[in-house]
């Protein structure tokens, strides 16, 4: 067995990432720290990349062993989590994934329905991935299968680094407390680095996913 194939490979991988993190906070200066994990910087355009990589990834490996539909809905999503890095969401001013978007006048007739479709898109997408991938999931993850375990890694780093990203202003929003310069240096490379793994955390569950299946043909 090699160390891709464990089925606590992906929860490996992100334990580092969170010490490559913790490190990057205490042995960085906070101007390179911050010009390093900001929007527009290099671990922001990293993660976009691997985004990308990853959609390409999902439509191009081993074609035989994941279905076409499955596929596709992996690329629409990982291109959607890319354009939603790159605040593509914001694209008509206002972030459509906002209640403000729909229920005020500041967005046009015109640009909501547009957002209603592209919606609408990415919801079918998940909606297919969901009918043709999720029952076998949640049985391959009840028998810890590596890929299965890798992805629901992927949704507890999705929802640590959603909660990272917010921690911090839902506090000051809440008791108007402001968080000094040695914390945010802690936490912005947290969620930074979490988001960057995102997209790898795809592409290992996929490797994994084939090569599982390229073992069972072998065997029999």
């Amino acid at each position: 067995m090699n160390l891709l194939s464990h089925r606590y490979f992906s929860l490996s991988i992100t334990l580092l990432t969170c010490l490559l993190a913790l490190l990057s906070s205490f042995l960085l200066d906070y101007d390179v720290l911050f010009r390093f994990v900001d929007e527009g910087g290099f671990i922001e355009t990293l993660t976009l990349l691997f985004y990308l990589v990853a959609a390409l990834f999902a439509l191009c490996y081993p074609l035989k062993i994941i279905r076409l539909p499955s596929r596709i809905a992996i690329a629409i999503l990982m291109l959607a989590m890319l354009a939603r890095e790159a605040d593509l969401h914001k694209i008509f001013g206002m972030s459509m994934l906002k209640i403000k978007f729909w229920l005020t006048d500041q967005s046009t007739v015109c640009h909501k329905i547009l957002a209603a479709l592209i919606l609408l898109f990415l919801i079918f997408a998940l909606y297919t991935l969901i009918r043709h991938s999720a029952k076998r999931w949640l049985s391959d993850l009840k028998q810890g299968q590596n890929y299965a375990v890798t992805l629901f890694i992927f949704f507890i780093v999705l929802i640590m680094s959603k909660l990272i990203d917010r921690s911090v202003n839902m506090v000051h929003e809440i008791t108007g407390w402001m968080a000094p310069t040695w914390l945010i240096a802690i936490q912005l490379p947290q969620e930074e680095y979490l988001e960057c793994l995102l997209p790898l955390l795809i592409i290992v569950a996929i490797i994994q996913y084939v090569n599982n299946n390229k073992m069972k043909v072998n065997i029999e």
